[in-house]
């Protein structure tokens, strides 16, 4: 549903623009902000179900500039062109936020784009978060309450600019916008968009267009929030990917099957047929035998054409897939006795936010590469305005990936300002009681039912995300910014405890062996994570109580672990074996209780042992899901049993990283035997978690204990069986390289480090060696065992 705005504006004055949709919030740009714009809407009497709104006006400027900023809010999205020319790589650019909180504003550098003369500002809006109804019947929808605003459509914008003598101009969104229909006539985040060409305007965009028959905008009441600049990269295009096989279906279609399930917007080129016809797509993950897109989350998309050849991508939709079934066209090159549209080109164009890569792995194990390479698939695929969950089921930033993954996320991409936006939406959701729910920004607008709502082991990234990223970044600001959000969570947990236990919700969410559909926790009892979680953010919030000088914080939050220790060990702990209480599997209660530090320093080695033995009778299967498993594998690694985890990822039956890989994915999926249910995401990063132990302890770059900011470096290879590895990290001090060989007879490792840290190497002897700043190769005898 777009609209345009036009309007000829004889002024030197510097142009702000800020796009508003009907909505319930109100509340005025301050002056730092947007000085000269207003909030504009289309009119209040257009349809319901009309196109997106487009927006336009025309401005003159008599002289040349110094500089030029756009700077603009368009809700729900937008996509911004000056003089023809669009400013951003797709039409996804205004960030999802906890709206009645924070809106980000994002500047637009005009230097080089507008000229002496007549010039043009066009906005297109669409639908996002930030008004999302349920679909209309037929479409595919997540279900359930969604958010609804009453103004669908906002927009807020403001040029800046510095005329020649110094002096600075703004020209800013007024109702002198003009405004009309535009061609996107269905526009949902779960639901898709749909493409008249018909209804396409062409110079729209441009000065001179007669707009005549335009509306003016209407001025619509801003937004309550507070106003942000966006920090972190932009959402971009990035690989274009062409498909592998196109394929004729049972059912009249052809089936364009793509090498790699991802994060994409369709782009397609088409020619002939007649104005009017009806192409269809249907966009998809999963795919039957016989070329058949199957599952509970395909979406169709429709583009209407004008019997001239055109070339269209999505403009703010996305979606995971790989497969796209196509009706209504037929491929280049194949009969088409109906004279129907020839998809002369179709292409998958990868979408995501640019975080910029820091660290790179590769081994002599094809398993460990190959799950390297869907792992960080996943990851991509997931790297939205949030981390969100899956690309297409729900892309809602369900909050346990964010902490649980954060190390793994951190040693491939730099996501400093990333996870800083991420914690600021939980402080943003954060209820006035301490609570965090699931899911952070709070979409939809209504609760999820029961523990989907309410898990301790989700709300625990109030705490454990802002900790993680001081821990690798060493900015105390993070903990500065969060440490009252940390505080409330831990303590509101208190309120809901029942004899010393925190409730229990999902627990260890997917976890694999018993033999029953996946869900909720089976073999870990539920309040025994969530006690385990609730422990480990006292320990947390005392850590970063010490790191900001805040005494008395830090030893009531101690005491406050001490007494959550003694309460799990009184419930939990047999006091004869010293074992934990589990329903079937050790693995992940013993791991969560090692990490959160809830046991006896004298039975520690016992528990790591049990987890072991588990493993052992199970032919080294882990069994932790989405929560336990990051605790499984730090657990094992630093009571330095890699060998153990060597054994348990170099496995490729079903269970396993290397079964998935078997089964052709090319991106992680949701559970641990890659179930091709048409339900289960093929698309998730939720059990990617190895990617940490790869880079810190099989390649062996990690911080000593201690450490925050990569101040104190420690190289400490893990080699197993594996022959070698390199790895490369891009860390706050500077690069770090460790590269290592194993030939049967010497062990060599090569290594780069920045100055002005203190770095040591382990090698697999136990010799340990002082590091010095650039390169340096140690070498010590293979120990025959």
């Amino acid at each position: 549903m777009l609209w345009l705005m036009r309007k000829t504006f004889l002024s030197l004055r510097s142009l702000s623009l800020v796009l508003v949709a009907t909505t319930t919030l109100t509340v005025l740009a301050s002056a730092t902000e947007f000085e000269e714009s207003r909030w504009i809407a289309p009119p209040a009497d257009r349809a319901t179900n009309a196109a997106c709104p487009i927006f336009r006006k025309e401005f003159v400027l008599d002289r040349k500039l110094r500089s030029a900023t756009l700077r603009i809010i368009g809700l729900g999205d937008y996509d911004v062109r000056v003089n023809g020319r669009r400013l951003a790589a797709t039409g996804i650019n205004q960030p999802w936020s906890q709206y009645e909180k924070t809106l980000y504003y994002r500047d637009f550098d005009l230097s080089s784009q507008l000229v002496s003369g007549t010039n043009c500002v066009g906005v297109m809006l669409f639908n996002s978060f930030w008004h999302n109804p349920n679909a209309p019947t037929g479409r595919y929808n997540k279900g359930g309450p969604q958010r609804a605003v009453t103004e669908p459509y906002l927009l807020c914008a403001e040029i800046t600019y510095t005329n020649p003598d110094g002096s600075v101009s703004r020209i800013g969104a007024d109702v002198s916008w003009r405004t009309t229909d535009g061609p996107i006539t269905f526009s949902h985040i779960f639901a898709g968009e749909d493409f008249d060409a018909r209804r396409q305007l062409p110079g729209w965009d441009r000065a001179g267009f007669d707009d005549r028959s335009w509306q003016p905008s209407r001025e619509a009441d801003a937004p309550k929030s507070k106003l942000e600049p966006q920090s972190w990269p932009n959402i971009s295009g990035f690989e274009h990917q062409t498909p592998v096989s196109v394929s004729a279906t049972l059912t009249n279609a052809f089936l364009f099957s793509f090498s790699q399930n991802m994060a994409a917007q369709l782009r397609v080129e088409l020619d002939g047929g007649k104005s009017g016809d009806r192409v269809s797509f249907r966009c998809g993950e999963h795919k039957k035998d016989g070329d058949r897109l199957f599952g509970g989350y395909i979406v169709g998309c429709e583009i209407v054409t004008d019997g001239k050849p055109l070339t269209h991508q999505w403009s703010s939709f996305y979606l995971g897939m790989q497969f796209v079934e196509v009706t209504g066209a037929v491929p280049v090159g194949h009969a088409n006795p109906q004279g129907l549209p020839v998809i002369r080109r179709m292409e998958l164009v990868n979408v995501r936010a640019g975080l910029p890569e820091v660290g790179t792995f590769h081994s002599s194990s094809e398993i460990y590469n190959g799950t390297h390479r869907i792992i960080d698939a996943a990851m991509r695929a997931n790297m939205s305005w949030v981390m969100t969950d899956c690309p297409h089921r729900e892309k809602l930033g369900w909050l346990e990936c964010s902490y649980l993954l954060a190390p793994s996320f951190e040693y491939r991409y730099d996501t400093r300002q990333w996870f800083s936006k991420i914690a600021r939406d939980i402080r943003d959701t954060q209820e006035t009681s301490g609570r965090v729910l699931t899911v952070a920004p709070g979409y939809p607008a209504g609760k999820f039912p029961g523990d989907f709502n309410w898990t301790v082991e989700w709300g625990a990234a109030a705490v454990m995300l802002p900790w993680l990223h001081y821990e690798w970044y060493g900015d105390p600001q993070i903990l500065r910014d969060n440490f009252d959000m940390m505080c409330r969570f831990t303590d509101y947990i208190q309120t809901e405890a029942k004899d010393g236990l925190a409730p229990g919700g999902l627990g260890d969410w997917y976890d694999y062996g018993h033999g029953k559909p996946p869900g909720p926790s089976r073999y870990t009892p539920t309040m025994l994570s969530a006690t385990a979680t609730w422990g480990l953010c006292a320990l947390t919030v005392s850590r970063a109580a010490e790191s900001l000088g805040r005494v008395e914080d830090a030893k009531t939050y101690r005491e406050l672990h001490a007494r959550i220790s003694a309460d799990f060990r009184r419930h939990f702990q047999d006091p004869t074996t010293r074992k934990l209480r589990h329903s079937g599997s050790s693995q992940c209660a013993n791991a969560m209780a090692l990490c959160a530090e809830l046991v006896a320093p004298e039975d520690r080695a016992l528990l790591v042992d049990d987890i072991i033995a588990d493993l052992e009778k199970r032919g080294w299967q882990q069994t932790p899901g989405d929560v336990g498993h990051v605790y499984f594998i730090r657990a094992l690694a630093q009571a330095g049993r890699s060998d153990v985890l060597h054994r348990v990822y170099s496995r490729d039956g079903t269970g396993s990283y290397g079964g998935i890989l078997k089964k052709g994915l090319t991106s992680l999926p949701e559970t641990w035997d890659a179930m091709m249910d048409g339900y289960q995401s093929l698309n998730h990063c939720m059990l990617g978690h190895v990617m940490e132990w790869y880079y810190g302890y099989v390649a062996g770059i990690r911080q000593q204990p201690g450490s925050v900011g990569w101040q104190r470096i420690l190289i400490a290879p893990n080699p197993g069986a594996l022959a070698n590895v390199a790895s490369t990290l891009q860390t706050p001090k500077g690069l770090v390289v460790s590269r290592w060989r194993n030939d049967g007879r010497t062990f060599q490792l090569e290594t780069e480090i920045p100055k002005g840290v203190e770095a040591i190497a382990i090698l697999p002897s136990g010799e340990q060696k002082a590091l010095r700043a650039g390169k340096q190769t140690l070498k010590e005898p293979v120990r025959k065992k």
